[in-house]
């Protein structure tokens, strides 16, 4: 009797060796060896090797919860509330995101993971257009607004797997959803 495939175990084995070595390093015959699956049966159910990476990644960040809020009355916990989304998706899948950037451009086989990650920013933005028309945030495109949170904690994060930096080890969230707010928040008139 055949055995049952355990898909999460060939999602994870997946991603963590595209994280640690990338499209062109990583391998059917070590991805099916890490989950304890046969080769064959890898492509039996995802036809390739880029088959098997964009579903694993799709089905990764699918479940994270930064992009999936539903907006609130109070702009300021809401603002929280997606920024240690964030942090939480980012430490569980911190190599994912860097790897994913430095290598969609060098493996257009690697382009359908793209909207996974439009999703996420694109419900961010969903949420800061509630406030914008409510008045709680200044007026303008949300997905800019949604970039203009999360990149600079992507690029803190990015600078520490480059050895160049803390990361968001110490940051104050608090303090980083106010300064959000000095410069997104609504003009108070001054």
């Amino acid at each position: 009797m055949p055995r049952n495939v355990d898909v999460s175990e060939i999602y994870s084995a997946t991603v963590a060796l595209f994280c640690e070595r990338g499209f062109s390093g990583t391998t059917t015959k070590e991805i099916a060896d890490r989950a304890g699956v046969n080769e064959v049966t890898l492509f039996r159910r995802f036809g390739s090797k880029a088959g098997l990476i964009e579903a694993a990644i799709g089905d990764t960040l699918s479940d994270v919860s930064f992009g999936k809020m539903l907006p609130g009355e109070d702009v300021q916990a809401d603002l929280l509330e997606i920024v240690r989304n964030y942090l939480k998706t980012y430490r569980k899948h911190s190599g994912l995101a860097l790897t994913l950037f430095a290598q969609v451009p060098q493996h257009p086989e690697l382009r359908a993971v793209t909207p996974f990650l439009l999703k996420n920013l694109q419900g961010v933005a969903r949420t800061l257009a509630k406030h914008q028309s409510s008045g709680r945030l200044k007026p303008g495109d949300p997905v800019s607004f949604a970039v203009a949170l999360i990149a600079p904690l992507a690029v803190m994060g990015f600078m520490k797997e480059m050895g160049l930096g803390t990361g968001h080890e110490g940051l104050d969230v608090e303090n980083y959803v106010q300064t959000y707010l000095q410069g997104h928040g609504p003009d108070t008139g001054r």
